[in-house]
């Protein structure tokens, strides 16, 4: 169920930002939804439509000591 003051709350925090600002901004829930779907086609289907992985750089192992020498870097 969708919350019945949605539209209170996204007109009054406008209006508290243009109070602030002169600008009235953009609601938060509505920015993040925004940006979530931000990169998927409304038509993907299948593998298109995942969220591309995630991929991870192996960094080598240091250590640095309290005296800023580090231990294991080339």
């Amino acid at each position: 169920m969708a919350n019945p003051h949605k539209s209170d709350a996204r007109k009054s925090h406008g209006d508290k930002l243009r109070e602030l600002t002169g600008k009235r901004g953009e609601y938060p829930p509505d920015r993040a939804s925004r940006i979530a779907l931000a990169g998927t086609s409304p038509s993907a289907q299948g593998d298109a439509a995942k969220e591309p992985e995630e991929h991870f750089v192996g960094a080598p192992a240091r250590q640095v000591s309290d005296k800023g020498r580090v231990k294991g870097a080339k």
